[in-house]
This record gives structure tokens, sequence and C-alpha cells, in this order.
């Protein structure tokens, strides 16, 4: 049975009792709507086939979109990316914060989410409610922006979108309105760091 829960959260001090709900929802197969301190953000577990598909559905996604994967730190990061000494030092600098960092692909990458993948974009978001629900939950999670189809900015009025996402099984971590602004990508795959992409995240940084 699919059941959506919103929950509203204080964007700074979180309440835990909310965390832990949304936390049982991803255990149990659905997904959350939290914010980030780019976006607001869909995730759920990598091994949650419904979820994923709901995600896919919401969002309109053919089977080449690019998930990242939303960690707590680094060394959570490192159990699915290789991390040199180069990009670590960098990494240090610039997360958590804005940014999603593309990082050669470790064989834990799931290989049915991602395929034959060589990469992989990592979060490290600098918000609370996210920082405190992955340090909850302990493991990472698959993570796409809250963008509806036909919308050229990403979603950020909790009273605008929540109506589009009854049917889901979900929880949505109402902390107010969020960016619109996506995350700055950067590329350090192959020594130097390359900008893909100028976002919320100020580069350098």
């Amino acid at each position: 049975m699919r059941e959506f829960e919103r929950l509203r959260i204080h964007p700074d001090r979180p309440q835990l009792r909310q965390i832990r709900r949304a936390v049982a929802c991803l255990q149990a197969g659905g997904c959350v709507v939290m914010p980030t301190d780019a976006t607001y953000v869909l995730v759920c577990r990598p091994e949650s086939n419904s979820a994923i598909a709901a995600i896919r559905q919401l969002r309109r996604l053919d089977r080449s979109h690019y998930w990242s994967l939303i960690c707590s730190d680094l060394s959570q990061a490192a159990r699915y990316v290789r991390i040199d000494n180069q990009a670590h030092r960098l990494l240090k600098r610039c997360l958590p914060g804005a940014y999603t960092c593309i990082l050669p692909a470790c064989s834990a990458l799931p290989k049915r989410i991602f395929g034959k993948r060589h990469d992989v974009g990592v979060r490290i978001p600098n918000h609370p409610v996210c920082a405190m629900l992955l340090a909850e939950h302990g493991e990472a999670l698959l993570c796409t922006t809250l963008q509806l189809p036909d919308e050229e900015l990403p979603a950020y009025d909790p009273d605008l979108f929540v109506a589009k996402l009854h049917g889901l099984h979900a929880v949505l971590l109402d902390a107010g309105w969020g960016g619109m602004e996506p995350t700055t990508v950067l590329d350090l795959c192959d020594g130097l760091p390359l900008l893909v992409r100028q976002g919320a995240g100020v580069w350098p940084c």
C-alpha cells in the first residue's frame, strides 16, 4: 500500500522524530523528498526497485538518467568511488557543500542502477535536515533533483509541489522554500578538476 506523508521540519534544528519516520519510509521501500543546500531532492535506497520506478515515473526519466549518490561524509563515499590524494584535498575544501563531484567508480557501485558506468556523481550537502537523515540512515542513497516534467526550474515551494507527490510511497520533509539553483558539477576523474556546470556552489571553492 502506498502512503504519502508530509512532515513539517525545522530547517536548522531538525526534529529527530521526523527524521526517523523518514528513515522508516526508506527502509520500507519508499522515497524521501528533502531539502539540500541547493534544491529539494528525491532520495531512495539503491535496492528499492519500487521507489526507483516511482521516481522515474514522477519525473518521466528514461533508463539513461544519471543518478547521483548522496552521502554523509567522504568515508561513506569512498565505499563507492576512488578518491586519490589530489581529489581528497579538493573535496575536503569544498564539501560539505552544493557540489556534485564526478569520481571514478568502485566495484561496489550498484550495477543495476549505474550499468557499466566508470564514474558517478557524489553529493555531500551542507544542510542540517539532509545531514541528519543521512547519519540516521547510515548508508548512501540514490539522489535526483526534484524537477517536475515540463518545469524549467527545480520545485522549490512545498505548498505548490506537494499535490504532485500524492500517490507516492514517500515522506516529504517540508523545511519551507528550497533553492532553485542546482549544484555545481565538477569532474575529478582525470587529475585536474573540470567544471562541468556552474551552479549553487562557488567555484573555485
